[in-house]
């Protein structure tokens, strides 16, 4: 029986013919080959377009950098310059300090000058008026009594007048006054006021002789006037003199006793205790520190318990 002429040949069984054009790769290779050639064609496209995305934000980011060096930059020159003006500033202020300290020292010795020149000129005036009654130790002063013609020569006039009315008191000669005159009036005053007389005796032993004579006389009438003797004091005396009396009434309001020494002294008794003045501030002061004393407080009635 013949043979097949198949089993005759000698190729191998599992080996087929590949086309011409694969190369002699099978088409399941070729596939698999074109399909990694994509894939890396993409991922280099993928790489490129991240490359540039990273290169453009790190342009941006340095231009942010620098724009941000800029405004560091100005910003510290900024505080360059603000710290120039602070030191200048602090400059200014010591100086300013210094100076202010200075004016409060100078200040202080101002003050401690003006309290001493206060002081000194306190002293001064207190002893001007000394020195004014001093000289005016010998004069009376003689109020109400009237002008007529019998006293052209008013000095000789009140040598025979006050020893016909004061009994107790012999002038030993018409000498004893050695100056008598009228002082003139003010303008707000009228015509009809009689002007104050002032008599300068030879002695003022003499001068208390006649005030203490006046004292004990009781009223003295010339010409249906009321006639007053005082001694003579300086104008500063006689405006304490007024305060003094003006406070009496005052001190008397609020139960005090107060009298006006010679020649411008004030005297209050108070709750069994004496105080002498000297100045009318100080008795201002006085009244004030006592009628704050002597106000009660007023009960409050707010907190009572009511049944």
């Amino acid at each position: 029986m013949p043979k097949c002429k198949e089993k005759n040949n000698k190729k191998d069984f599992f080996v087929s013919e590949r086309p011409a054009g694969g190369l002699g790769k099978s088409p399941s290779l070729q596939h698999h080959t074109t399909g990694d050639t994509t894939r890396q064609g993409g991922a280099e496209i993928t790489l490129q377009t991240l490359f540039n995305t990273i290169n453009t934000n790190t342009g941006r980011i340095e231009k942010s950098i620098a724009q941000l060096e800029a405004k560091i930059d100005n910003l510290n020159s900024r505080i360059l310059s603000v710290e120039k003006r602070m030191d200048v500033a602090e400059e200014k202020v010591t100086t300013i300090t210094d100076k202010v300290g200075k004016a409060e020292e100078g200040n202080n010795q101002t003050m401690h000058l003006f309290s001493s020149i206060v002081k000194d000129n306190l002293s001064l005036s207190r002893r001007l008026e000394y020195l004014e009654n001093q000289v005016r130790a010998c004069n009376i002063r003689i109020l109400g009594l009237v002008e007529d013609n019998d006293q052209k020569d008013l000095g000789t006039f009140l040598s025979e007048w006050i020893p016909s009315i004061l009994t107790s008191v012999s002038l030993p000669s018409t000498d004893c006054i050695t100056r008598a005159f009228r002082i003139p009036l003010r303008e707000t005053r009228s015509e009809q006021t009689c002007r104050i007389v002032i008599a300068k005796l030879a002695s003022e032993k003499l001068r208390n002789e006649i005030l203490t004579a006046v004292r004990g006389s009781g009223e003295i009438i010339y010409k249906e006037k009321k006639i007053l003797f005082f001694p003579d004091v300086s104008p500063i005396t006689q405006r304490r003199r007024k305060a003094f009396l003006e406070y009496k009434a005052a001190l008397f309001d609020i139960g005090a006793r107060a009298a006006v020494l010679y020649p411008a002294k004030l005297r209050v008794e108070w709750k069994n205790q004496s105080y002498v003045f000297w100045d009318p501030m100080q008795v201002d002061r006085f009244l004030a520190n006592k009628r704050s004393s002597t106000q009660q407080p007023v009960p409050d009635s707010s907190g009572s318990d009511s049944d």
